[in-house]
């Protein structure tokens, strides 16, 4: 099975406009049954973010997505774990590659361009691959190669 992480900003992204490349993510999820992984951390900054950044009914989706996916919570990793990586990412940003690693997911979806796409941090980090959901859905789900 498929382990999907998902940062905040995907899913903030994906209920907050049913089109995108994050609102597909979602929804292939379900369907692909995809395990989608997440930290308690991530699953709050994307309420808190829907809550008072977009309308109440993309909250409620996103509240009733959580139930149907029964997504896998990680709880927040420890500050040994994220020492790891504290060279290679911006603090705010270690609890949730972290968590993606300590899940052990095959991917770890997110938008955030300019934290997680650096080269010394995909030189160091081979697995999840970090990927926006975009090029996960050109390069790996439209290929098959999951």
């Amino acid at each position: 099975m498929l382990k999907v992480f998902l940062d905040a900003n995907v899913f903030f992204a994906g209920f907050s406009s049913v089109e995108g490349a994050s609102a597909l993510v979602l929804k292939l999820a379900v369907r692909e049954k995809w395990l989608v992984c997440a930290s308690r951390l991530v699953l709050r900054e994307a309420e808190r973010n829907l809550r008072l950044k977009s309308k109440p009914v993309c909250l409620k989706a996103f509240r009733r997505y959580l139930q149907k996916t029964k997504v896998h919570l990680c709880p927040t990793p420890p500050e040994k774990q994220q020492a790891l990586f504290q060279e290679l990412i911006h603090p705010k940003d270690l609890p949730v590659l972290s968590a993606a690693v300590i899940l052990k997911t095959d991917y770890l979806l997110t938008l955030d361009r300019r934290h997680f796409f650096s080269a010394a941090l995909h030189a160091k980090v081979k697995s999840p691959k970090i990927m926006l959901p975009g090029d996960f859905i050109r390069q790996v789900y439209l290929k098959g190669r999951y």
